[in-house]
């Protein structure tokens, strides 16, 4: 999965649990205190920084989208989109919105706090610094971790399967 798929499918999936969780969840306003801090948290945590690419991954999607079956219009659909972007672009605070209300939900205002401090520190920045190496290295091993473990347990279901009678 590239990059910015991966980025797409991250904020998705994200913003697909914390509809979940809202519905799920009957709680009081936070308080502004507590939702401040929980932006904070998104910012200097690099959760804001993971999904950067969406809006310029959808704005591309978008032009090859229709320019594709709309190629007379392609001239024209790089003007609109390029001329509205500082608008597409200004969206973004809405994500850091749905997910200081995630952590409003989980994490106390003072462990919020406590959590953008450490991502405030050296190492908490130094951490934040190195998370998209470690997503790009670990992310390949991922999918070959996964596929391994796959027929591993479909290998495993076909033995038990065995000793009950069926042919799996």
């Amino acid at each position: 999965m590239s990059l910015s798929l991966r980025s797409v499918v991250v904020a998705i999936a994200f913003v697909a649990t914390v509809t979940v969780a809202a519905a799920q969840t009957a709680q009081k306003p936070a308080a502004l205190s507590h939702l401040e801090a929980a932006r904070e948290l998104v910012v200097s945590s690099g959760l804001k920084r993971s999904f950067s690419n969406v809006i310029p991954d959808l704005m591309v999607q978008l032009y090859r989208n229709f320019s594709v079956t709309r190629p007379e219009l392609a001239k024209d659909l790089k003007a609109v989109i390029e001329g509205n972007q500082d608008e597409f672009f200004a969206w973004d605070h809405e994500i850091v919105d749905v997910a200081a209300n995630v952590y409003v939900l989980v994490m106390n205002e003072q462990e919020i706090k406590d959590a953008t401090a450490f991502f405030k520190s050296p190492i908490g920045k130094k951490f934040v610094e190195v998370q998209p190496t470690i997503f790009v290295n670990v992310g390949p091993v991922i999918d070959q971790w996964s596929k391994a473990i796959s027929a591993r347990m479909l290998e495993r279901v076909r033995v038990e399967m065995k000793k009950k009678g069926h042919d799996f």
